[in-house]
């Protein structure tokens, strides 16, 4: 009977994580696909950049949403209703003909992973009350998550390639349905309740106020990437970030007053937690862009297949996972300086990119070194960025400070697509310019930790 208990734990948690892996599997599959897509659908440059970055935008805005309908509908059913979601407009994506009807299901397929994601935490803490379990299991929950990054570039790199009778790419996102079915059937089974809380308020307003925004501000970005600097898009990139400014600074008010509000302030009451929310919006702009802008130039510049340029971006993944295994013990020793170890290994492997991949001709062999090298930095940095944030914020806002957490890293990693990928696909020599914008936002991000550092130990004189 207890060995039975035991199972139905660990498989509740398997179940669990497939949110997390889903979600970390569309991102990292797709940008690697992302050439045979836009090649078989006409997609126009912008366009292409939409489809990583509607997904992100959905994603990012509502996760604060997302936590609170679990919170107040029940995180179990919060979970299969949105798996649902999620695979429904998986369907919708795959099924796409145009590049409008692929980014407006891609934007409502990241909105449903925004309301799956979130509930995992949560059921896993109802599963695994006791804290060694628990502890154990959200490491597992994590793994999967570095796991499925590897897993997407290495598919998003060889299903392109597959001779079908249909458009192979498809099954990118085609692959999600008997994910998605195998999960709801398990769940439904298997998972049970959390208590609901029934406490939260659903701020829809603000919510919808706020993907309006991003949308416009991001549209702004990309389209005056291809069409140019015309004065509409001026005016609509300043009007975007004109609202943007208004709307926190009304939500900093209303929560001065008390009132309900979309993004709760108080995280932001911890020197340490702005200071390592700064450092991520700036280290964000490049995470993702990095493999958007490389994908790109290797299937479109050097013309590798795009099974050899999933590959390599499997050498970069393996790097990730074995430095991200190490991390939190170095972290807890080393803390902000273990994080500027590994940003200057990612600076070091972008100035690799610029003289083994920037070139006429590419030795693959020292490719995937370099990609490799850098995959240690990004292991090491990715991490360790979250975990330094929250370690020194009091155990009761910890969930608060999560969901303002990625909420920023999501954003910040939408307007990355935009800004790197409109320099890459619009200046001359775009890659080299590109990765030299990329180096500069990383040495900020250092910057930033060796300022905040200097600071503490001058007030701690």
């Amino acid at each position: 009977m207890r060995n039975f208990q035991e199972f139905n734990k660990w498989l509740s948690l398997i179940v669990i994580s497939m949110s997390i892996f889903l979600c970390v599997l569309d991102l990292f599959i797709v940008n690697i696909a992302i050439p045979s897509i836009k090649n078989s659908i006409n997609a126009s440059t912008a366009e292409t950049q939409f489809i990583i970055v509607f997904y992100i935008i959905g994603y990012g805005a509502f996760l604060i949403t997302g936590s609170k309908i679990g919170n107040k509908y029940g995180h179990k059913k919060t979970f299969i209703i949105s798996m649902f979601s999620f695979m429904l407009f998986s369907f919708f994506c795959g099924s796409s003909t145009s590049a409008t009807a692929l980014n407006v299901s891609r934007l409502f397929q990241g909105i449903s992973a925004a309301f799956m994601v979130p509930q995992g935490v949560a059921l896993i803490s109802n599963v695994f009350t006791i804290e060694e379990e628990r502890v154990k299991a959200l490491g597992i929950y994590g793994a999967i998550a570095g796991i499925a990054s590897v897993i997407g570039q290495v598919l998003g790199g060889v299903i392109p390639d597959l001779h079908l009778s249909f458009d192979a790419w498809r099954l990118v996102f085609f692959i999600n349905i008997p994910i998605a079915i195998l999960v709801i059937i398990l769940a439904n089974k298997y998972l049970k309740e959390v208590e609901i809380k029934g406490k939260e308020s659903i701020q829809i307003f603000p919510q919808m106020i706020l993907i309006i925004l991003l949308i416009v501000l991001m549209y702004a970005i990309v389209i005056s990437g291809e069409e140019g600097w015309r004065t509409n898009n001026i005016l609509l990139l300043l009007s975007s970030l004109a609202g943007l400014i208004i709307f926190i600074l009304n939500q900093k008010r209303k929560f001065k007053k008390g009132k309900e509000v979309l993004i709760n302030m108080k995280p932001f009451l911890y020197p340490s937690f702005k200071i390592a929310l700064l450092a991520a919006v700036t280290y964000y702009l490049v995470q993702d862009s990095y493999f958007f802008i490389n994908a790109n130039f290797f299937e479109e510049h050097h013309h590798l297949s795009s099974t050899k340029t999933g590959l390599l971006f499997a050498c970069q993944g393996i790097g990730y996972v074995l430095a991200s295994l190490l991390s939190v013990r170095f972290l807890n020793k080393y803390q902000e300086k273990f994080i500027v170890f590994g940003l200057i290994i990612m600076v070091l492997g972008l100035v690799g990119h610029i003289y083994a991949v920037n070139t006429p001709a590419i030795n693959l062999s020292i490719i995937s070194v370099v990609l490799f090298f850098y995959g240690i930095g990004c292991g090491i940095v990715l991490p360790s960025m979250f975990t330094n944030a929250m370690r020194k914020l009091p155990v009761s806002i910890t969930s608060l400070a999560t969901g303002v957490y990625l909420t920023i890293q999501q954003i910040s990693i939408g307007f990355g697509v935009s800004l790197v990928g409109g320099i890459y696909f619009n200046l001359d020599n775009g890659y080299l310019m590109a990765t030299y914008v990329m180096i500069f936002l990383l040495l900020i991000t250092i910057s930033i930790f060796l300022i905040s550092d200097v600071r503490l130990k001058r007030n701690s004189l």
